[in-house]
């Protein structure tokens, strides 16, 4: 009765609470009180259709609000409006609008990655950060349509800096919000908070900014405009053509980022050469063009909405609030003719404090980009641009022209040239050797159109890592390609060499470096910014993997002020890639060099390049290898099973046995099964699911396999473990056999010291080979004290039977101890992985990732000499067992040294037993 009655107090008091905390958030605050004087309350009737000029899920941005969440360190500061019901009223003017408000900001922290010593408090931590990303509201109001006001009230939650839960109450103003729209008409408004400020739940007023999408008129687009766009136009007849597709299914619906920008070489300073005249005197860097709303008019011409954010590299990548003061907002169309879009683009004017009456100003900005159909070595930009003024020189808005390109290599969505053109082809024969076909001789070499033709690659500068870098081929031939791997079979016979036949081809490449910082004089490094691009064009000789080209490269005057890029192009670039089966030693080595005389402002130090070829070709073998190393260690864990049992079955048969087994075997053999269980155990609950390795892109079986392998060696631990206890129980309960513990005892104190002077020496051996390690090598294969440790204990299990041999020694029996399929058959399983480790040496690459599922050269002594003296070791001992369990455990020592004396059982009266002594004649 009492459990009863104090589950339904419980139960009372859950349901209440529930009421309670679901009544904090269904209450609105009074609309009357906060929004009467702004739009008037009328009674709603049925739902409309009445064209709210916001979608589904509209988006626009916001400044503030620093108190309920983090978004002073963001680069976006998101607003996202969606409207649930619009209901008329007995006013027709007026609509009852009902929506939610949310309120996002995107990369505005880093975490480490890993750490677990901080536990729950980190977690927590992050939790608390994610949580105060994102606030939601739920509003209900009034739209004034002849106004174009809106105020709506509404609850939400949210979470203090401190990590306290908040509910919140607020009102939502916005202005201008009217059916019909164009260019100059922004909705502006401010989201308030409606507690005290001495409220914990009290917040500074929130300034949002959104762009309409009802009913928008284009009202730029004029024949005068129109021709500004046709002086100076740098479209070109290798334009896309976009007549026959549709424009608005294109990528500039969404937003572009990391646009590069190039200044007029007169500007030093941000006056007279950027768009905006207030600035901090430091000329912006990169600039992103995104989509509000595209659609096709009336006169078949596909027009746009566009927003123009301009920032600095350094604001890119730590983030920053948003600033109106930096963007433009524009109406553009697509020219057929001349394939390229064409911007009318507008100051927008807001205040220092708030976005609250932000306007459109000054129109005078024109902006067009086209996409290239034609790649060259000095233009690898999918999409190019210009921006200028229309504005007289004299005039304080006027500024210089302004050039773009998208920084990364490569396509805009599916825009990216399909031609190359080669310029450089008659230096390549001048600067490299003369190439002529090679036959095969037995060695194969990367394809032209493979993948393997990409890699990263170390750089050195005199004899010191001095960068990263990456290497892909743009085009081969006159045919550029995404995937170079994904090339027709009609593209292969376009775009052989003419000159020659055979495996020599004309290839173009992009080389990007991120270096790290240098004094060294004459360097690469001191003449470019923290990273570098070189643009490179050649010969590749797939008979013999030699690439041969010359680059260009770009040089940046001030790394401050971004201007019109100049080139470099006296510059070599040399790899020597190895064969398709090489084993062992698979390095790509490259320099990348300059042809110009030491005394140039532009010579530089060669570089140095080093990369490790993992082949595709590698990679199918390794995955395979991991295939067959599964099913190895699944049958080896499965037989290591199967011979415990049948020594468990062989003491069950001869139980006078039991007894002499070493303890110290027993024990190793165990520890042998126990310690891959706990060390797996303990790596699966501190396991990061972020940090997966999916280089072969079988995972998912792989951890199948595991599940397998861990479940046989739980099997083969307990009967292990079973085995040994049964060892221990019957020296237990033979208390009077004394002599059995005390040759246990001598046959530990001759076991351990060789096992401590063995591990000695294994140190010793393993530190003089990590010496001779070359300093450029991956991180994988340093060894650490713990991996020694591990491949010495492999070793000490390779020769489990040493402490029996021992023990046979010290107790002289004739006993079949051991079963001969338990001792024969677990030296089988135990040197199986070294014989495999010698095929897998010479049939399969090195890998540095670690990848090994059996025969970890980290859990044993793995090399060709240790391959083969460890099993015959193995089989030595094997051997000396048989032949102590048939002709005497002394059978194995010189003639001098037989005396010992040996211990047996013999049965006397009186049904008890006594130790005997006797000499062995």
């Amino acid at each position: 009765m009492f459990m009863d009655s104090l589950l339904s107090t419980l139960f009372f008091l859950l349901i209440v609470s529930s009421f309670s905390h679901v009544s904090s958030f269904a209450s609105q605050p009074p609309y009357k009180d906060h929004c009467g004087s702004i739009v008037q309350e009328s009674t709603a009737t049925e739902l409309t259709r009445n064209s709210f000029p916001f979608d589904d899920h509209h988006t626009g941005y916001f400044t503030g609000g620093g108190s309920i969440i983090d978004g002073g360190s963001s680069l976006y500061q998101y607003l996202t409006l969606q409207p649930i019901h619009i209901r008329a009223t007995q006013s027709s003017d007026l609509f009852k609008v009902e929506c939610s408000v949310s309120l996002a900001s995107s990369m505005g922290y880093y975490y480490p990655a890993g750490n677990f010593s901080y536990g729950d408090r980190l977690r927590y931590g992050r939790q608390h950060r994610y949580r105060r990303r994102h606030v939601s509201f739920r509003l209900e109001g009034f739209w004034s349509e002849s106004s174009g006001k809106v105020c709506m009230v509404g609850t939400g939650s949210g979470y203090s800096k401190e990590g306290k839960h908040l509910n919140l109450d607020i009102v939502f103003k916005l202005d201008n919000v009217l059916s019909v729209s164009n260019i100059t008409i922004l909705v502006s408004g401010s989201l308030e908070s409606l507690s005290s400020q001495k409220d914990d739940s009290y917040f500074e007023p929130i300034s949002v900014l959104l762009f309409p999408k009802g009913n928008y008129s284009y009202t730029l687009d004029s024949t005068e405009v129109a021709n500004e766009f046709s002086s100076g136009s740098d479209a070109a007849k290798d334009s896309f053509s976009l007549n026959s597709l549709s424009f608005c299914s294109r990528p500039l619906s969404r937003e572009i980022r990391r646009l590069q920008l190039e200044f007029s070489p007169e500007c030093n300073s941000s006056k007279n050469c950027t768009p905006f005249s207030e600035s901090s005197g430091q000329l912006p860097s990169l600039m992103s063009l995104k989509g509000i709303e595209c659609s096709l008019a009336d006169d078949n011409k596909h027009r746009l909405r566009v927003i123009v954010r301009f920032l600095n590299t350094s604001d890119y990548w730590i983030g920053q609030s948003f600033n109106p003061k930096a963007m433009l907002v524009g109406e553009g169309w697509w020219d057929e003719k001349k394939g390229m879009l064409c911007v009318v683009a507008c100051h927008i004017m807001a205040k220092e404090s708030s976005l609250g009456g932000s306007h459109v100003g000054d129109c005078s900005i024109r902006l067009r980009l086209r996409f290239p159909s034609t790649w060259s070595i000095n233009s690898t930009s999918s999409l190019v641009g210009q921006i200028w003024s229309n504005k007289s020189s004299d005039d304080t808005s006027y500024f210089k022209r302004i050039t773009f390109r998208n920084e990364e290599d490569g396509r805009v969505g599916i825009f990216q040239a399909t031609k190359y053109e080669y310029s450089q082809l008659e230096r390549v024969k001048k600067s490299c050797p003369t190439h002529k076909p090679v036959k095969n001789k037995g060695k194969r070499y990367p394809d032209v159109y493979s993948y393997d033709l990409r890699f990263d690659m170390a750089v050195i500068e005199s004899n010191k890592r001095v960068a990263w870098g990456y290497s892909i081929p743009l085009a081969v031939g006159d045919e550029v390609s995404s995937s170079v791997n994904n090339v027709s079979s009609s593209m292969i016979d376009a775009t052989e060499v003419k000159l020659s036949s055979g495996g020599l081809f004309n290839i173009s490449y992009k080389i990007s470096l991120w270096f790290n910082s240098t004094n060294v004089k004459n360097s690469l490094l001191n003449q470019s910014s923290f990273s570098g691009r070189i643009s490179a064009e050649g010969i590749y000789d797939a008979g013999a993997g030699n690439l041969c080209m010359v680059g260009c490269r770009d040089l940046l005057s001030n790394p401050l002020i971004p201007t019109a890029h100049s080139v470099d192009c006296e510059i070599v670039v040399k790899f020597q890639l190895p064969p398709l089966d090489a084993n062992n030693g698979i390095f790509i080595k490259g320099s990348i060099g300059s042809t110009r005389k030491n005394s140039d402002p532009l010579y530089f130090k060669t570089l140095e390049l080093s990369s490790a070829a993992f082949y595709s070709e590698a990679a199918a073998k390794a995955v395979w290898r991991l295939d067959m190393e599964t099913i190895m260690v699944l049958i080896s864990t499965t037989l290591a099973c199967v011979f415990v049992g049948l020594q468990i079955y062989h003491v069950k048969k001869h139980p006078n046995v039991l007894p002499l087994l070493s303890l110290v075997m027993m024990t190793l053999l165990t520890l042998g099964h126990m310690v891959p269980l706990v060390l797996n155990f303990e790596a699966l609950l501190a396991q990061n699911p972020n940090n997966k390795n999916f280089v072969f892109g079988i995972v998912g079986w792989l951890e199948v396999n595991e599940i397998a392998v861990r479940l046989i060696t739980m099997v083969a631990f307990l009967l292990q473990f079973r085995l040994l206890q049964l060892t221990w129980s019957s020296r237990k309960s033979d208390e009077s056999n004394k002599s059995l513990w005390i040759a246990e005892r001598k046959a530990s104190y001759v076991t351990l010291p060789l096992y401590a002077a063995g591990l000695l020496i294994a140190l010793l051996l393993k530190l003089k080979t990590d010496g001779e390690v070359p300093v450029i090598t991956s991180v994988n294969q340093h060894h650490s004290s713990w991996e020694n440790l591990k491949s010495y204990g492999g070793l000490v299990l390779d020769g489990f039977l040493l402490p029996q041999i021992i023990l046979n020694l010290f107790s002289n029996t004739r006993e079949n101890v051991l079963s001969c399929f338990f001792y024969f058959g677990t030296t089988f399983v135990r040197l199986l992985p070294h014989a495999y480790d010698l095929y897998r040496t010479h049939n399969y690459a090195q890998l540095d990732n670690g990848s090994y599922i059996y025969a970890d050269p980290s859990a044993d002594f793995y090399s060709t000499s240790w391959d083969i003296a460890i099993p015959l070791g193995g089989i030595i001992f094997a051997v000396i067992i048989y032949f102590q369990q048939r002709l005497g455990a002394h059978c194995i020592l010189p003639q001098k040294l037989k005396g010992f004396k040996v211990y047996e059982k013999v049965p006397v009266v009186a049904e008890s037993e006594a130790e005997v002594e006797t000499t062995n004649l």
